[in-house]
């Protein structure tokens, strides 16, 4: 193994390092993505049928 050889090694090395470095941030940041948007969907749905089984406020009533 010549020293052009060794050379070649360590940037094809390097290379794979940074292409695993960028990738896993960026899936990472997907997979938030995804469990923030069911999150938020969960919560607007808990939202919609609390206010739909809310008893309304009785109107007041009227003198006879």
């Amino acid at each position: 193994m010549t020293l052009s050889d060794v050379g070649r090694e360590a940037v094809r090395l390097v290379s794979q390092l940074a292409g695993v470095a960028i990738s896993v941030p960026v899936v990472a940041g997907f997979v938030l993505l995804g469990a923030a948007v069911l999150v938020g969907g969960s919560l607007l749905d808990v939202g919609r049928k609390l206010l739909e089984t809310k008893p309304r406020a009785r109107e007041p009533l009227k003198a006879a």
